[in-house]
């Protein structure tokens, strides 16, 4: 039906105070991921960021981070404080856009520690 998501889709949410940024972005993403991803939101401050992970529940967020009226040390600060599982991408357009940081943020029981880091070492 018209209007429905998908709902194994990936809920993005675009952070840039460039609307070309956004709009590319999105675009893209629609062409290379389809169906497979739902861009939920393009907001332009940390705040509005904010407000709209706990509104919007994004599955990734993705920030411009060359854009200099968003401060990432500030997000970041912000970002890690939340809860909840989320994936943020720091993406740059300097040098090709071929450099992106990927964070993930979610916990893991104490239980569960060594585990996690025998499959990283298992990956190094």
């Amino acid at each position: 039906m018209a209007g429905e998501t998908n709902q194994s889709s990936l809920r993005i949410l675009i952070v840039s105070s460039h609307p070309l940024f956004g709009q590319g972005l999105r675009s893209l993403l629609q062409q290379r991921q389809g169906t497979q991803i739902e861009v939920v939101g393009m907001v332009s401050s940390v705040d509005e960021a904010i407000t709209a992970i706990k509104t919007l529940t994004p599955g990734m967020v993705i920030v411009d981070y060359d854009d200099e009226r968003v401060n990432r040390d500030e997000f970041m600060a912000r970002f890690i404080e939340g809860a909840g599982r989320i994936r943020l991408v720091l993406l740059s357009l300097k040098e090709g856009g071929s450099q992106a940081l990927v964070y993930d943020r979610w916990s893991l029981a104490a239980s569960q520690i060594d585990d996690w880091l025998k499959e990283w070492a298992g990956n190094e």
